[in-house]
């Protein structure tokens, strides 16, 4: 198997980049300055320095590169592994219908999941269960009026930043006004801010297209480090309304909180690409981008193996920690979690290149 990986993103395309090495893919990625610390991964078979992106229109260089590459050196198959990356491949295939392209959504739907306000608006619009939310634009709506709706604590978030980045819980009036005062990179108007909902975080891993949920994976965290994977019936019906009404088509991540004074499940927020523990859930038996592969070649699904994306998953940064706890971190260690090790450990290159560059 042949794969072109398109990245923005190289810690997130690097996560990818493991997958398609647990499946023997040969792997040549390609992408701007951002994705260059994959060319020193041990499991890259090479990686062109290209643009996916020039003014906001898909580069027409790249899509022509893609297409030569495809026909000359017979590659298989073109793999996003972010936002960016999957809007470029489906604006490509939609150019070039015959390029064979994992499955992926175009901007607009993309941009309207990873928006923070705009995901919130449609959960809203479809009565799906979010806290309550509202979009702050100006310093005069920090006031009792606006606020009382969300009421103290709440969440104050950007409207597009990821991993957590900018995600503050204020307390009071006087927390929130200094805040936005700062006017630091992440306090800066617009923003949204939602009822805090004490409890703890569950996330729903997808594959989707033709309207459905092909394959997915439930995953919280345990203890720092140690994922547990579980099923969840409602978290999927939630993920398979939204997939229906947006016609999503690739990878998504869907944060939810189950609420500890009642147990009721909200949503959060969505990741409309892959996820920075796509490997754990690789090690845990369920292969996401080797899914997507084959569905995108073959029009189906393979069987997924019983009790696959099950289990508690140690990241390999706290592999060492859980094994020097033999009473209470053995449990966590899984032969998946030795095997997600050793592949990370002996990859060091791309690491050093982001500490350095």
């Amino acid at each position: 198997m042949k794969v072109i990986l398109l990245c923005e993103s190289g810690p997130l395309g690097l996560k990818v980049l493991y997958c398609l090495d647990g499946m023997g893919a040969t792997v040549h990625t390609a992408g701007p300055p951002g994705a260059r610390m994959l060319r020193y991964s041990r499991y890259n078979d090479g990686h062109s320095d290209l643009p996916l992106w020039i003014n906001g229109e898909p580069s027409m260089e790249t899509q022509l590169w893609l297409k030569k590459k495809i026909e000359e050196e017979h590659f298989d198959i073109i793999v996003p592994s972010d936002i960016g990356s999957a809007a470029f491949l489906a604006a490509t295939k939609k150019k070039y219908p015959n390029l064979p392209c994992f499955p992926c959504s175009d901007w607009v739907t993309l941009d309207t999941l990873h928006n923070k306000w705009s995901f919130a608006q449609t959960c809203t619009r479809y009565s799906l269960p979010i806290p309550a939310t509202i979009l702050l634009e100006s310093p005069d709506q920090i006031s009792a009026d606006t606020l009382d709706s969300i009421g103290f604590p709440l969440m104050v978030k950007p409207l597009e930043a990821e991993s957590s980045h900018g995600v503050k819980k204020l307390d009071n009036y006087q927390a929130l006004q200094a805040y936005i005062a700062k006017k630091t990179r992440y306090s800066q108007l617009p923003l949204i801010a939602q009822s805090y909902i004490p409890g703890h975080d569950i996330d729903i891993s997808i594959l989707a297209a033709n309207d459905r949920i092909l394959c997915n994976t439930v995953q919280s965290w345990v203890e720092e480090g140690v994922l547990e994977f579980t099923c969840h019936s409602e978290m999927h019906d939630i993920a398979s309304r939204l997939i229906q009404a947006f016609h999503y088509e690739g990878l998504a991540h869907f944060d939810m909180r189950i609420d500890a004074r009642d147990g009721k499940l909200y949503v959060i927020e969505c990741n409309p690409r892959a996820w920075y523990t796509i490997s754990a859930s690789m090690w845990q038996g369920l292969n996401f981008i080797e899914m997507g592969i084959h569905f995108a070649r073959e029009g189906s699904m393979p069987k997924v193996p019983a009790r696959a994306g099950e289990g508690r998953y140690c990241l390999a940064g706290s592999l060492w920690k859980q094994f020097l706890s033999p009473r209470t971190g053995w449990h966590n260690i899984t032969s998946g979690s030795f095997r997600g090790f050793i592949q990370a450990v002996t990859d060091p290159l791309p690491h050093l290149y982001s500490k350095i560059r």
